[in-house]
């Protein structure tokens, strides 16, 4: 597969260098490796100045030791992102690689060690420049609880605001629908600690945000906050990436918007008149 190889050469240039081998586990050149045992559960963050794939997602490196024989179930899980884990031994060999077997946009996979020896894996996403929180775990056997949720949430972006940024555009076809209204996914890049207003805004439809952590979990709605048709959400940036579904009020409305992040907290209008 094409994950595969690309991680395949990744691999190469950390386990063929003699003076990367040197260092490992621990260390290396670009992403270090992470040690990791039997029984434990590891978190880690993927950073835009992660190494990436040539597919352009970016990744970080596991390491474990293992015997022949042993069986073991290994599991990426995020709330952030859509994981994707692939499992290679020391000489270059994919043994594994699994999308979401883990239940929603988790990975996992149940593996019998071949031989003794090191094992790596690596926590990666499955479509390219996703970043945010992960837990990497290992454990021994093949009863690892399994969620039934499918994998389902906001991938694809149509672009990333910043604080100070704006973006005119039309909302309607070729907009995909959330129901019976089409929408927008614009990611929202907020130092953690920092405050800032979104708005929304349009004289053509009811305009409608709502602010998502990663890509699945809704963590705020407005429709009428900036005042008449407008919407509005204030959020304060936490370490996550986050985005904002941007929609309309009625079914098939169209038009004009205006999507603005400004700096700092301005109110919420309570009580809006929204005519249309």
């Amino acid at each position: 597969m094409k994950k595969r190889s690309m991680i395949l050469a990744a691999a190469a240039a950390v386990f063929f260098n003699p003076v990367v081998v040197a260092q490992a586990p621990g260390g290396g050149a670009g992403n270090p490796f992470n040690p990791i045992s039997y029984g434990e559960t590891l978190s880690g963050y993927l950073t835009a100045s992660d190494d990436s794939l040539q597919d352009g997602s970016l990744y970080k490196m596991f390491l474990f030791s293992g015997e022949a024989g042993d069986t073991v179930t290994i599991s990426v899980n995020s709330l952030d992102f859509d994981a994707y884990l692939l499992f290679a031994d020391s000489v270059d060999t994919i043994l594994g690689s699994d999308n979401n077997a883990g239940g929603a946009c988790n990975a996992q996979l149940t593996h019998v060690l071949p031989a003794n020896g090191r094992y790596i894996v690596y926590a990666t996403t499955n479509t390219a420049q996703q970043i945010g929180e992960f837990q990497v775990s290992i454990q021994q056997g093949s009863d690892a609880p399994v969620s039934s949720r499918p994998c389902g949430g906001f991938f694809e972006k149509n672009g990333v605001l910043s604080v100070g940024d704006s973006v005119m555009g039309d909302l309607g076809p070729p907009d995909p629908k959330l129901g019976p209204s089409y929408y927008q996914v614009w990611g929202i890049d907020v130092l953690q600690g920092q405050t800032v207003t979104i708005d929304l805004q349009s004289i053509i439809f009811d305009a409608r945000l709502t602010l998502y952590r990663g890509f699945a979990t809704a963590i705020d709605a407005n429709d009428d906050g900036a005042g008449a048709c407008n919407a509005r959400i204030v959020m304060t940036g936490d370490g996550h990436p986050h985005s904002v579904v941007m929609t309309s009020g009625k079914q098939d409305e169209t038009g004009p918007y205006i999507l603005r992040v400004q700096e700092g907290a301005l109110p919420i209008v309570q009580e809006s008149q929204c005519e249309g």
